[in-house]
């Protein structure tokens, strides 16, 4: 298989697997017991926290472990609503059209239930938030702002440093889904300086185990849990951690980070590598999103004329893996919420694909892959014409 679906999910690096194995075998103790085992975890939890904080430049007391991106993205916007209403402050949300649907669908269900109200930021063609929207709905005061750092269909960066700014000025929260941003990105590229007030990220997006993740709270930000039980996580999230999971992550993003350089060098050569090859050899194909403004791995193409889903079929039976949309929607039939949110129609939506690269790739693998792509594209626009 070549494997060109890297944003979906990626492989466990050797660092993760070599570190989550004693807690996996016999290093098995529960954090919270007070023999010799449950220290020994405790221990392990506390640098594994300490290593992912020195990542980030902030304090360990800031990171709150999770079963992964969607439960730090569901605590992060329900319980910010929650405390807009516990001070009498009206529990109203924006979020932008292209977020994740960890994002949009716990807003329609804190709606449904009736615990909050929201509105969608608009975004321009090329997938970036619309300032000049934000600034409007801004002055409605909601309780919190999500935007995601880079959309996981397009990799279009977000510009979340002047929307840091325009929340700071008005004292109102931000939240950002970093899902494919830490360790694939400085932050301070993105960022600048500062940090979001909360962010979300996902292990298993840069090497670490899947089920795993962890929010970041600013310190002295209210906001309350969203799993009730025990008192692990400072008594905002219940239950048994997962040692041998938070273990793996922190090694995971220690690898990451080290090599950040390198990965992205080549990350970025195997793309447009790809996408030269792609336009030589396949007419009117385009590309969905910002063409500088993106993850260095991340392509999203228009293949007019070409049914997405029939080339994906026919790519795995090539032995290319790539996603027609976010993994986590790939049951879906409705086109990308995300490209019709950018103008595309709901054709160009349903003839388009998302490529991810990662540093494990080969230039051998994307002339191949290149190729392959390029055959099976035309031969559907060959057909569809007769």
């Amino acid at each position: 298989m070549i494997y060109l679906d890297h944003a979906a999910t990626v492989a466990l690096c050797p660092e993760a697997l070599e570190a989550m194995l004693p807690f996996l075998t016999e290093q098995y103790g529960n954090p919270s017991a007070l023999y010799e085992s449950g220290r020994r975890a405790r221990q392990a939890l506390a640098a594994a926290r300490k290593s992912l904080a020195e990542t980030l430049g902030c304090l360990p007391e800031e990171l709150y472990f999770t079963s992964g991106g969607t439960e730090a993205n569901n605590w992060a916007l329900l319980a910010m609503a929650e405390a807009a209403r516990e001070r009498g402050d009206k529990p109203f949300l924006v979020a932008t059209e292209i977020e994740h649907h960890a994002v949009l669908e716990t807003l329609r269900y804190g709606k449904r239930a009736g615990v909050l109200d929201f509105a969608l930021l608009p975004v321009s063609r090329e997938g970036r938030a619309d300032l000049g929207a934000a600034k409007a709905l801004l002055e409605h005061r909601p309780a919190l702002v999500s935007c995601m750092g880079a959309n996981n269909e397009t990799g279009t960066l977000q510009p979340l440093r002047e929307l840091l700014a325009l929340c700071g000025e008005r004292n109102i929260p931000l939240h950002s889904d970093l899902v494919q941003v830490y360790g694939q990105l400085p932050f301070g590229e993105l960022l600048g300086d500062a940090l979001p007030d909360l962010f979300s990220v996902s292990a298993h997006k840069f090497g670490g185990p899947k089920g795993c993740g962890f929010l970041y709270i600013r310190r002295g930000l209210t906001i309350g849990a969203l799993l009730h039980g025990g008192a692990q996580e400072r008594g905002r999230r219940a239950g048994t951690e997962n040692v041998a999971g938070i273990v793996g992550m922190a090694a995971a993003a220690r690898a990451a980070h080290a090599a950040l350089a390198e990965r992205i060098d080549k990350k970025r050569r195997l793309s447009e590598l790809f996408f030269a090859l792609l336009r030589e050899g396949i007419p009117g194909l385009r590309q969905n999103g910002s063409a500088l403004k993106r993850l260095p791995g991340h392509l999203n193409l228009c293949f007019p004329g070409v049914s997405a889903e029939l080339l994906l079929i026919l790519l795995d039976q090539a032995g290319i893996a790539a996603s027609a949309g976010a993994a986590c929607a790939s049951g879906a039939l409705e086109p990308s919420h995300v490209l019709l949110a950018m103008g595309c129609s709901e054709r160009e939506a349903r003839s388009s694909l998302r490529f991810s690269f990662g540093w494990e790739n080969t230039e051998e693998e994307v002339r191949k892959a290149a190729a392959i792509v390029i055959d099976r594209a035309n031969k559907l626009k060959e057909d569809a014409a007769l």
